[in-house]
Parts: C-alpha cells; sequence; structure tokens
C-alpha cells in the first residue's frame, strides 16, 4: 500500500471476517469498521469501510478509492494520505448512499498481523498451485525469526478464490499448536500479493528426503515418522478440521527428525465436507467414499494417512505407479487397495490394511485408535520388518483369505492379494488387496 499504510488506527483483514464479529454490540446504533482488503483495483486503495447499524439494518460496504495520489470515499472529500481519511471520519460524519456513519471502532493490529516491510524475502523453497514459498526473516519481539512465506503466483490483481484460498489457510493455522502441526506465525494483508507467515522447517519436504535417502532410512525412522504424522492427524481432527490432502508431499521433516503436518489450501473446519463444482483432487490418496461422493470426512483423511504410510515405506514411490487415474479410481472403488512393502512391521502392516484400507468408512480407525495401536508396539516390533512375501506365501494366503467372504468377523482376517496380472509389467514386487 503507498503512504499512509503504516496508519493501521482501524485496520484488519476482512479475509479473517473480524469486522462482523467487533459490530456485535446490540447497544450500538452506528459502529463503523474500517478493514484492510486485497480485492481491488490496482488504482484504488485497498481498503473498505463496513457499517453496523440496528438489527433491521444489513451491513454496507465502501471502497477508499485512490485518484491522483487522493484516498476518498466520497468524491467531494479527498485526502493526501489514509490517516488523514480516518481521522477526519473519525470526528465527522460521512454518507454512504443515505447512510449517515461516523468512523468509531478501529480495530486494532493482532501479534499476528505484519506489514510488508516487516518481511524480508528470501531464496525460492518451492512452488505450488496457489504461488511460491520463500525463505525470508521477520521481526519479533526485537528478535529476527527465520520463516517460510507463502505468497501468490505474479504481480497482478489477486483474484477472490485465491484470497479466500489463503486467508481460509491462514485462519485454521492460526489455531494449532503442536510439535507434528507447522507453526503459524501470522500474515501481511496490506499488499500484494498476501504473505502467510509459517514455521521454517529446513529439513524440507518429506517426500523429497524418502525420495533422496531410499534403503538408508530405517524401519524405526520410518515408524517414527508413521507415529508423528498420525499424531498430527489426531490433533487437527480433535480441532474439528479435516485436511482433504494428507500425502508425503504435503509433510514437512526438520532436521531433527520430526514430521509436520502442512498445506492446508483444501482444509476445511468441519466433520464432513463435500466438495461443490470443479477442482483438482490427489486421486491416488482419495478414499472409495471420496471418488464416488466427493465428500471428506475424518474418515477419508485415515484412509488417505494409510496411502500416506506407503509413500512412507515405499521411498516415497507415487501410489499406484504406473496406473493411470481412472484405473485407479475404478480399483479403489471396487475395494482394491495398495500392497504395503515388506520393509514395514508385519503387525502395523496388518493393521493398516485390516482397520485402515477398510471400504467402509463405519468400519474404518478413527486417528486415536491408529495412535493409540502404534503406541502400543512393542520396541522390538519398531525396527522389525515384515516376513518377505514369497509366491507360495501368496498362494497360501490366497486361499485362506477367501474366508473373508463367509466369516461372520472379517475385520479379523487380512485382505484377498492376487499375483500381479499382465497388465501391470515390471510389477513383480506388487500385489493389490481386495476388501469386500
Amino acid at each position: 500500500m503507498p503512504e499512509g499504510q503504516q496508519d493501521k488506527a482501524a485496520s484488519a483483514p476482512n479475509a479473517f471476517d473480524k469486522e462482523e464479529e467487533k459490530l456485535d454490540d446490540p447497544g450500538r446504533k452506528r459502529a463503523v469498521v474500517l478493514s484492510v482488503s486485497t480485492e481491488a483495483p490496482s488504482n484504488t486503495a485497498t481498503a473498505s469501510v463496513m457499517v453496523s447499524l440496528n438489527p433491521q439494518v444489513k451491513i454496507k460496504n465502501a471502497i477508499i478509492r485512490r485518484l491522483s495520489s487522493k484516498y476518498f470515499i466520497e468524491i467531494s472529500k479527498p485526502f493526501d494520505t489514509l490517516k488523514e481519511l480516518v481521522e477526519y471520519y473519525q470526528k465527522n460524519p460521512g454518507y454512504l448512499n443515505t447512510t449517515k456513519f461516523v468512523l468509531r471502532t478501529p480495530i486494532s493490529q493482532q501479534r499476528w498481523e505484519f506489514l510488508h516491510s516487516d518481511v524480508q524475502l528470501g531464496k525460492l523453497l518451492g512452488e505450488g498451485e496457489y504461488g511460491e514459498v520463500r525463505e525470508g526473516t521477520i521481526q519479533r519481539k526485537q528478535r529476527t525469526l527465520q520463516v517460510a512465506i507463502k505468497l501468490a503466483k505474479g504481480t497482478g490483481d489477486m483474484s477472490k478464490a485465491k484470497i479466500k484460498e489463503m486467508m481460509r489457510e491462514a485462519r485454521l493455522l492460526r489455531n494449532f499448536k503442536h510439535q507434528n502441526v507447522v507453526r503459524f506465525y501470522g500474515v501481511a494483508v496490506d499488499e500484494q500479493p498476501l504473505y502467510i507467515i509459517l514455521e521454517l522447517v529446513k529439513g524440507g519436504s518429506l517426500i523429497v528426503y524418502l525420495k533422496s535417502r531410499k534403503d538408508a532410512v530405517s524401519v524405526s525412522e520410518r515408524m517414527s515418522i508413521c507415529k508423528g504424522s498420525a499424531q498430527g492427524v489426531e490433533y487437527i481432527h480433535k480441532q474439528n478440521c479435516i485436511h482433504m490432502d494428507l500425502a508425503a508431499r504435503n509433510c514437512l521433516y526438520s532436521e531433527d527428525k520430526v514430521v509436520k503436518i502442512s498445506d492446508f489450501g483444501l482444509s476445511r473446519m468441519a466433520t464432513k465436507y463435500t466438495v461443490r463444482g470443479s477442482r483438482k483432487l490427489p486421486i491416488r490418496w482419495l478414499a472409495p467414499e471420496t471418488i464416488i461422493t466427493l465428500t471428506f470426512s475424518q474418515k477419508t483423511d485415515v484412509f488417505s494417512y494409510g496411502v500416506m504410510v506407503y509413500e512412507i515405506f515405499a521411498g516415497g514411490k507415487e501410489p499406484w505407479d504406473g496406473v493411470s487415474n481412472a484405473e485407479v479410481k475404478k480399483r479403489v472403488v471396487e475395494g482394491k487397495i495398495l500392497t504395503i512393502p515388506d520393509l514395514c512391521p508385519e503387525a502395523f502392516r496388518t493393521f493398516i490394511y485390516e482397520r485402515v484400507f477398510v471400504k467402509e468408512p463405519d468400519k474404518r480407525a478413527n486417528m486415536t485408535e491408529v495412535c493409540t495401536f502404534i503406541n502400543s508396539m512393542p520396541p522390538s516390533q519398531l525396527d522389525a520388518s515384515s516376513p518377505k512375501t514369497t509366491p507360495t506365501d501368496m498362494v497360501e494366503c490366497e486361499k485362506s483369505m477367501y474366508e473373508r467372504f463367509v466369516s461372520d468377523s472379517p475385520r479379523r482376517t487380512k485382505p484377498v492379494i492376487h499375483r500381479p496380472t499382465q497388465n501391470w509389467p515390471n510389477r513383480k514386487d506388487k500385489c493389490v488387496g481386495v476388501f469386500v
């Protein structure tokens, strides 16, 4: 924002929906809040006024415009700076069409609100659908703090959808505090592009770590990653949040080997959410019910967590590698599942098959049950791989697992195992399980 941007006598990001919270005093006939907005043409000041009248009158909006270096709400009253505009309307009435108003209720700067001038951008760390992530620093309590900064693509005006998506993520993260969830420091919204300021996890992406280290990652370390990520997901579920995009690519892994759930761009504060309209979804990580109905829940997060367990023990290999998205959807809806590599401890692999990769969400474990199971595993099992699966093992397994079709307690058996078909060339180490 040009001159006057630091005069935050009455500003706050309207994408946080704070204005109406502040206008909730029933004894106030007229209350006006000036709030920063990020959606405005480049030749206007990015601010708006929201007016709360009595309950019979709706909240109204007015853009503070900029023309020839002047700021105004009423074209007959231009000001050189935003500060002058605010000070004038704190003492004198103005008019929004026929509505008389006075600025009376400023919103002070919150601890999680930063000016762009408080933030120093550094090297590029990565890019995503909505923008890029850079290393940087912020000034906090007389000290410089290293951070990761998420900012929108390009230098032009941001679309309403981008603003909504980024601010939803910020709104979610500001309520979270857990060692296995990336920490939120704040936002900078007075200028474009928007900044979301996050904890800098110097180890980087979990998927990059798994792919680069491959067999050098021990079984016990992989189990530690599974445990930490399960604890992070359990925590956000207790906050009534659905992540909706759990995958190794959306986790960070610190230098001291702590995994952190990240990338909440698709997430919702809800126990169930149905996607409306068209949008990209991570097909290979989706639960069967999401593929069919586009509905997400905490139980669909559990299924996606199981796919992430596959990634962790497969060295970051893409789920259903070599299979088209259309075929993946068909197989998952039919009840076919990924086979967790032999590197995974047998008890945990069996738990994933029987309690996580379950077609019916009501029979699927919740994240607390996942955490409880991992915590119950004796140390001797946390670093012990499963017995190697041989062709004979698969034949015997196939015979015994048909009991699942006739058993009164199918949850106590393992999935039916099918040997690879000719449709999966070079996949001799893989097989597909069937849940019915």
